[in-house]
């Protein structure tokens, strides 16, 4: 207790020093947390927004990571589209157990509208759970034009049940005249599923598709709007954007994949594939950030180096004064090591919670703008390591002042010639 009081004493007389140190320490500490939470955060995120949409994804030839962001993930323009007979030869294959199609359409208010069926309310993230997309209030769509609502996208556009809303041209949040004249009824909307179709705006495929023939001119298209052949319910008249499959088994599921890989009229992948060529890529910027860390890590430890050393050559007269009262050498040299400790600890504790925060930060601004759902959570592997890293260094940066602490000659000090 004796050498911390007087080591703490030590710290309140250089405030400029200590403080400009505790920050560069913080900093340090702050990235590696900041970045190690986030990526770990984001990949969960990733993997939990994915879950219930099937094993296979079925879309343009082209990027598959594209597809699959694009499809599940509502990131980044789609591939292309395909044509709709191929959802319907998927719908009658004995090796499909679910076959949803998905229509990317434009958007209201930033909120992209997507096209789809009732299948994909039957979505689930085991055979076992129950459906991840399910009503608060309304009822689903049934007629052309009608739209269910996201749970955020309800909150964020301020549409509540059989309000109507005009869709505006592209993916993104336009210009408010830009609007197509066709309006959307909203009949129901949707608990949150913690997946980015909690900012999306569902609709029927036939919606997406003879909204753009209608823009287009023709005619025709308006009066099959109109029609309600039960008959040809599992047939789309037109191209969609995507289907999400869900094999009858792992077999099937290797066997249609085969298939469109082999063929030219689209292409199959597997969202677990791609989204871990993704996590890779994630895992490289992490690796880089990390090096960039280690750096900030050393720049720290010299930083509390040269801070201890500059204040121990400064008070060497103290020392010699301490040590001619009867404190012994061992003393003075833990003064100094518990001084770079002290603050290495407070830096680290600082650091982590501004990594923490600035963590949170980061995942709520994802979250809100891609409705991923990203959590910061506990590390258990990796916490040890950011408590002891830092003073380790701390120790190590104390070492040469403490040795010079222990050398100091207290004759010469205190009586020089």
């Amino acid at each position: 207790m004796y050498e911390l009081k007087i080591a703490w004493r030590n710290l309140l007389n250089r405030p400029v020093q200590t403080v400009v140190t505790l920050l560069v320490i913080a900093l340090a500490v702050a990235l590696a947390v900041a970045v190690t939470h986030l990526n770990d955060g984001l990949q969960r995120g990733i993997i939990r927004a994915s879950d219930p949409f099937g094993v296979l994804v079925v879309g343009a030839k082209g990027s598959g990571q594209q597809l699959v962001l694009s499809t599940l993930l509502l990131q980044g323009a789609p591939v292309g589209n395909i044509d709709g007979h191929i959802y319907t030869e998927l719908r009658a294959d004995p090796r499909v157990a679910l076959a949803v199609p998905i229509a990317m359409g434009d958007n209201v208010g930033g909120a992209r509208i997507v096209g789809t069926d009732a299948r994909f309310f039957d979505l689930r993230t085991s055979r076992q759970a129950p459906p991840a997309f399910q009503l608060a209030a309304g009822k689903l769509f049934s007629d052309e034009f009608e739209a269910v609502l996201g749970s955020r996208a309800a909150a964020e556009l301020g549409l509540a049940i059989g309000d109507r809303f005009q869709p505006q041209h592209g993916v993104e949040r336009g210009l408010e005249n830009d609007a197509h004249d066709q309006a959307h009824t909203v009949v129901g909307i949707l608990q949150p599923s913690s997946t980015p179709f909690d900012n999306a705006v569902l609709t029927s495929v036939a919606s997406v598709i003879h909204l753009h023939e209608a823009e287009g001119g023709d005619a025709a298209a308006e009066a099959h709007a109109d029609e309600k052949d039960a008959a040809h319910e599992d047939e789309i008249d037109g191209q969609v954007t995507a289907i999400l499959v869900q094999p009858a088994g792992f077999i099937e599921a290797n066997e249609l994949w085969r298939e469109f890989y082999t063929g030219t009229a689209a292409q199959a992948v597997f969202p677990g594939r791609e989204l871990g060529s993704l996590f890779d890529l994630l895992d490289q910027g992490q690796q880089l950030l990390i090096v960039v860390g280690y750096l900030a890590a050393v720049m720290a430890a010299l930083t509390l180096f040269l801070a201890i050393y500059s204040a121990t050559e400064a008070r060497q007269q103290l020392l010699a004064i301490l040590r001619g009262v009867g404190a012994g050498r061992r003393t003075v040299v833990t003064v100094v090591l518990v001084e770079t400790v002290l603050i290495a600890l407070l830096g680290t504790l600082l650091g982590r919670l501004l990594g923490y925060a600035t963590a949170a930060a980061i995942a709520t601004e994802i979250t809100r703008q891609s409705a991923i759902p990203i959590q910061i959570g506990y590390l258990g592997a990796l916490e040890p390591l950011l408590w002891l890293l830092p003073l380790a260094l701390g120790v190590l940066a104390g070492l040469l002042p403490a040795w010079q602490a222990y050398r100091v000659n207290v004759v010469e000090k205190l009586f020089p010639a």
